[in-house]
């Protein structure tokens, strides 16, 4: 999907579980369920916001030889959350 930094920026801040997501996956790769835990979200609510990210580019999903992903932040997706960082801490 190809859309401006600042439309995504918006998307992504436009929900608390996508930017919560963006967070944790800046510090390291999760499954699903582990940031569903971590959240205390309903793990198709996690899921579904892992979609959306990955169809901007910010997530990719890489198998880990048991059945969940682990899912990780991409440059793209760095990029966001340092605007949205950035942004946050003026």
């Amino acid at each position: 999907m190809t859309a401006s930094r600042p439309a995504v920026r918006t998307f992504v801040e436009g929900s608390t579980v996508r930017s919560k997501l963006l967070e944790r996956l800046a510090l390291r790769p999760h499954t699903p369920t582990e940031l569903a835990a971590m959240e205390s979200k309903h793990i198709s609510h996690v899921s579904r916001a892992l979609t959306e990210l990955r169809y901007y580019g910010l997530v990719s999903a890489s198998a880990s030889g048991s059945r969940e992903h682990y899912y990780r932040i991409t440059t793209q997706g760095y990029a966001i959350y340092a605007a949205i960082t950035m942004r946050t801490a003026k």
